[in-house]
């Protein structure tokens, strides 16, 4: 009987401690797509600005150079575009961050953000494009700064609470 207690509170510490560890994955995880849709982005302001690319074209280019989160929100994009059902850049591009990026560990913010990129792309001229793009790899490098300040301190944070709260369990179910 005290065998089963024992190995009843082993489980539920290590279970508790499983989920702060999951929960810290899931910041660590959100760093790694914040760096890579900025690269992204500094690729397709590069298209812009220096090969004139039409943006069409571009997010197709962007699209063949990823192997990451972001292809198939970038092919969804691309296919969009190419249909030509006479909707706005806008709408495609809003559709498709909220249907296609649901699997990536960006929070409502990041994706807002994201949106809002697609309102004015599409429509202005070439240098208003490239502002518009600054402005965003502005907003996105502070909420990666802001990401990686705050790891550190939330993966332990998460890691210790999982396995108090395990502890705490386990006193309270003895």
């Amino acid at each position: 009987m005290v065998a089963m207690k024992v190995i009843g509170a082993v489980l539920v510490i290590l279970s508790t401690g499983g989920m702060g560890v999951y929960f810290s994955l899931i910041l660590k995880e959100r760093i790694k797509d914040l760096k890579e849709l900025n690269k992204l982005i500094l690729v397709l302001r590069g298209e812009i600005r220096y090969a004139s690319t039409p943006l069409p074209e571009a997010v197709g280019n962007l699209a063949t150079r990823t192997d990451g989160e972001f292809k198939r929100f970038l092919l969804a994009v691309e296919e969009e575009l190419d249909k030509l059902e006479g909707r706005s850049f806008n709408d495609i591009w809003r559709g498709c961050v909220e249907k296609e990026l649901l699997d990536t560990s960006l929070n409502k913010k990041d994706k807002l953000l994201l949106s809002r990129l697609g309102e004015n792309l599409g429509y202005l001229d070439k240098e208003m494009q490239l502002n518009t793009i600054d402005l965003y790899i502005t907003q996105i490098q502070g909420e990666l700064d802001d990401a990686m300040d705050s790891v550190k301190e939330k993966v332990r944070l998460y890691n210790m609470l999982g396995v108090m709260a395990g502890i705490f369990i386990t006193i309270i179910l003895i």
